[in-house]
């Protein structure tokens, strides 16, 4: 009777924990990001500035600023407010083809064996709008600075 005690308890033991072993299914589930809403005072200064747009889409920075992202003129672009709706900052994003003449001539001039891989129009309300251009000449990779009449201002 101890041995078939003894048995039966071994066999419980080693049954146990072949199934404390099994991989338990985790159900996926999937995450909806909500529709962020920008406060009415971000949204009217953000009217003024660029009226017309109406598919802006909103985000919220760690730093308490909101960014409206949308078209303008078939280029992508981020406008930045504070939360008081000042405007801070707006980034237009450009390839090669859609970049002004002023500053792809410039580019070509200076960098003739350069290729252009991206670039942004950077206006900010503390300085002067430009243009900051990512080459890759000769195997390395660059960022250009320019102004708006195509003057490098590295």
């Amino acid at each position: 009777m101890k041995k078939l005690t003894l048995i039966f308890c071994a066999v419980l033991f080693t049954s146990g924990i072949t199934f404390a072993q099994q991989k338990k299914s985790v159900k996926k589930t999937k995450v909806v990001a909500k529709t962020v809403q920008a406060p009415e005072a971000v949204k009217s200064s953000f009217d003024q500035n660029f009226a017309g747009t109406t598919a802006a889409k909103w985000t919220k920075t760690s730093a308490g600023h909101w960014t409206a992202s949308f078209q303008k003129d078939n280029i992508n672009t981020i406008a930045e407010y504070d939360a008081d709706g000042k405007w801070i900052a707006t980034r237009s994003a450009y390839d090669a083809q859609t970049l002004p003449e002023s500053v792809s001539g410039t580019l070509k001039t200076k960098y003739p064996a350069a290729t252009i891989k991206d670039g942004w129009k950077i206006e900010r309300s503390d300085v002067a709008s430009y243009y900051k251009i990512n080459i890759q000449d000769n195997g390395t990779e660059k960022a250009v600075l320019l102004n708006e009449a195509g003057t490098i201002t590295e």
